[in-house]
């Protein structure tokens, strides 16, 4: 953890793990997690509130209008995201926040850390664990039936989701319109004579959009389906570029070569032409597989499954 994250919060109860830290804030429960490329630290209080409170508070913290502060809930509780221009600047800004996220806390009742943040029972020794989130280093303490519950609701979820209807080819619309547009931004790119890795990006984004809004299951399928089909239509369309240059010269040579003919044959007879074709195929499938490959992953995180405790 930054040093000066570290100073700033010196007169509280909390241990540190690299960029975690774990303990309590006026007896709240809270995980600290900074992001080093981020604005500032996240600040996770676990306590035990509504979904409509959590609303309030977020409300609540908006109306204060501090810049680089963001609100949000989460199951356990309520996380804030205190930022500030530069990481030395934290310290000023941590007390100007902080203490205004604990008097909101207060004012809506907020339990602290002898109330589990789940079920909202006391918790008793011996009748309660401190578990991990999945994935994390978050660390909640919950009660035993809290944790039976909560994975029971995990399970059923999970159940839900198996069962529920693939929908692939209402999917495959919204992917095959997302690699439309991917090929409308690529030849918008070519127009001004430059190479984007913008155009995949668009494509396989607005592709996933459209085939969530289509009703398409979000699985395995859907990355594999909108890789190939984002990689098919790029690909293709620079493909039918070259092809149409390559008959045009072919019409201007009064060759009776037209389409994939033609393109076989500027290939094989013209250098410079030979060249800038795999030229642009081979640095455009690079960025094809640079802005798929940071897509894909992006991807692969927003479909897992949540895991018990």
């Amino acid at each position: 953890m930054n040093k000066n994250i570290v100073n700033a919060l010196s007169n509280y109860e909390l241990k540190y793990d690299k960029n975690h830290a774990y303990g309590f804030i006026n007896d709240y429960e809270v995980n600290i997690v900074h992001n080093p490329m981020g604005l500032g630290p996240v600040f996770m209080f676990s306590t035990f509130l509504s979904q409509t409170r959590k609303n309030e508070f977020i409300l609540r913290m908006n109306s204060k209008k501090i810049s680089f502060v963001q609100v949000k809930a989460f199951d356990f509780g309520v996380s804030v995201m205190i930022g500030s221009l530069t990481i030395k600047g934290f310290g000023a800004k941590c007390a100007e926040v902080l203490p205004i996220v604990l008097e909101i806390l207060e004012s809506l009742e907020a339990p602290k850390k002898d109330i589990c943040p789940q079920s909202g029972e006391p918790l008793i020794e011996g009748e309660c664990k401190t578990i991990v989130l999945p994935g994390s280093k978050i660390k909640i303490r919950l009660s035993n039936d809290a944790v039976i519950t909560f994975n029971s609701a995990v399970e059923k979820n999970n159940e839900d989701f198996k069962n529920a209807p693939n929908h692939y080819l209402r999917g495959f619309g919204g992917i095959l319109l997302g690699a439309l547009a991917g090929v409308v931004a690529t030849y918008l790119f070519v127009l001004i004579g430059i190479i984007s890795a913008f155009s995949p990006i668009i494509s396989i984004f607005l592709g996933v959009f459209l085939y969530k809004k289509f009703g398409g299951k979000q699985n395995h399928v859907m990355i594999i389906m909108s890789f190939i089909t984002t990689a098919v239509a790029l690909l293709g369309f620079i493909t039918l570029i070259y092809t149409a240059a390559a008959t045009a010269a072919a019409m201007e040579a009064g060759l009776p070569q037209r389409g994939l003919q033609a393109l076989i044959l500027r290939i094989d007879t013209v250098p410079e032409f030979r060249g800038a074709f795999f030229a642009d195929m081979i640095v455009d499938s690079l960025m094809i597989l640079v802005a798929e490959g940071d897509a894909i992953y992006r991807l692969v995180k927003m479909i897992q499954r949540p895991k018990g405790l």
